[in-house]
């Protein structure tokens, strides 16, 4: 009888305790019973998930500080609520752990590891390389990367010319050390040159607990037993639970199954046929690893939220393309001068910027992309050469002499409320995530 009372009960499954909660599921029943008929080495792929995890997670950090330097892809795949974004979490404190990072250093640094717009990812590969120039060498270093669909799709509405520079960028970093951790639903939409990336893959899934029915009697009883005292939650009967279920693909595998998904248009929510013609060389209950990401869940859950947030206000805005940088920049810069954001508003509703705030930008199209987030006005700074002699003059000054040098700024007199509420709502999210929108650099 399984038994999960503590963390250290789930050391203690075998593999043949995980193999029998594997054949009350629906995927075994109805697919895998009769494909592995015969099969003499099915037992010995079914791991214990922390063993699993802590393998992997050390793996992975040995890869990346080889003597030789190579990074590496981990690609997890699975349908919303299989716990794609859990294991990435959990795969990433892991490895900074191996790596020597605290865990006080691992809450803080988890604020510029997530990605999860194109910008974001941009910004992550140049910041690693400013510090690779800053520390003299280049070292080991994990990522993740949400939903990598909105990064390395090409035809991404309003994206392609960043996804572009991405493309170019993941084959020219290979000597960076970087453990990418990524996961996505959307396997069909990952380009070409990202695929090539891969050393290993992991697909989840989960298996409906029709609580108190009782056709699930081993999986019912580990799902209660993690559920409340584990996480500490309780459930009663008449509900519907959810195990989740993790298979695991070496490198070899990992680009037969993403080539055989492509040709035949196979999605994610297909998991039968993947499995059936793809044995996993290991399979893990992904369910019993739901607490390694308790304490950063927080964390992720607020980055997701923000970025959602971002693409919220470039919608509202109407903000596209290249213009999507620069907002980032005009948030990153209200944000470090709050205390002139008042709780005052204007003859529009929008609230005052007082003193007004002047952010540096490219040309004057830019500020005409970004007039509606408030009351702002366009400033138009040259510096012009009178026989040797330099003068700043504004744009109005009808010139006769040479221009040396000419800046654009947009001056904010007031924003509009969901700027103003999004920078009150987040304001702690901006500041630590500031280097990451500053290197994904503000003229893309």
């Amino acid at each position: 009888m399984i038994n999960i009372k503590t963390v250290e009960d789930i050391y203690k499954l075998t593999s043949q305790d995980i193999l029998d909660l594997f054949k009350e599921t629906r995927v075994f029943k109805i697919t895998l019973n009769k494909v592995w008929e015969g099969r003499t080495d099915v037992k010995k792929r079914f791991v214990n998930p922390m063993e699993f995890m802590e393998g992997i997670s050390k793996d992975i950090a040995d890869a990346i500080n080889a003597p030789i330097d190579e990074d590496y892809w981990l690609l997890i795949l699975g349908e919303p609520g299989t716990g794609k974004s859990t294991l990435s979490i959990a795969l990433y404190k892991y490895i900074m752990k191996y790596l020597g990072y605290s865990d006080e250093q691992t809450k803080e640094n988890i604020y510029l590891d997530v990605c999860y717009l194109p910008y974001d990812y941009l910004g992550r590969i140049n910041l690693h390389s400013k510090q690779i120039q800053e520390r003299g060498q280049i070292f080991p270093y994990p990522i993740v990367l949400d939903e990598a669909h909105n990064m390395f799709d090409l035809f991404a509405e309003g994206a392609t010319g960043t996804a572009r520079k991405i493309l170019q960028r993941i084959f020219e970093i290979r000597e960076f050390r970087l453990a990418h951790i990524i996961n996505t639903q959307i396997p069909r939409q990952l380009a070409g040159r990202a695929r090539e990336r891969f050393h290993s893959l992991i697909i989840l899934w989960k298996e409906p607990i029709y609580i108190g029915e009782g056709s699930t009697p081993l999986m019912e009883k580990v799902y209660q037993d993690y559920t409340k005292n584990i996480l500490k939650k309780d459930l009663g009967e008449g509900n519907i639970g959810y195990f989740l279920w993790g298979a695991f693909y070496n490198k070899e595998m990992t680009h037969s199954i993403m080539r055989w998904i492509l040709k035949h248009q196979i999605s994610i929510e297909e998991l039968r046929p993947i499995l059936r013609r793809f044995m996993p060389d290991s399979f893990f209950p992904m369910l019993l690893l739901l607490h390694e990401s308790t304490e950063l869940r927080k964390v992720y859950a607020e980055i997701k939220l923000y970025n959602n947030a971002i693409k919220s206000l470039y919608d509202t805005f109407g903000i596209k393309g290249t213009h999507k940088s620069t907002f980032l920049k005009l948030l990153v810069e209200l944000s470090k001068n709050m205390e002139n954001i008042k709780d005052k508003k204007d003859a529009n509703n929008n609230y005052i910027v007082s003193p007004p705030v002047s952010v540096r930008v490219d040309n004057e199209k830019v500020i005409d992309a970004l007039q509606y987030i408030g009351n702002v006005s366009k400033e138009h700074i040259i510096e012009e050469s009178t026989g040797g002699d330099s003068d700043i003059k504004e744009s109005s000054y009808k010139r006769t002499t040479k221009v040396v040098h000419e800046e654009f700024y947009i001056k904010i007199k007031s924003i509009h409320p969901d700027i103003y509420f999004f920078l009150k709502n987040n304001h702690h999210i901006i500041e630590r995530r500031a280097k990451l929108h500053a290197a994904s650099g503000y003229h893309l």
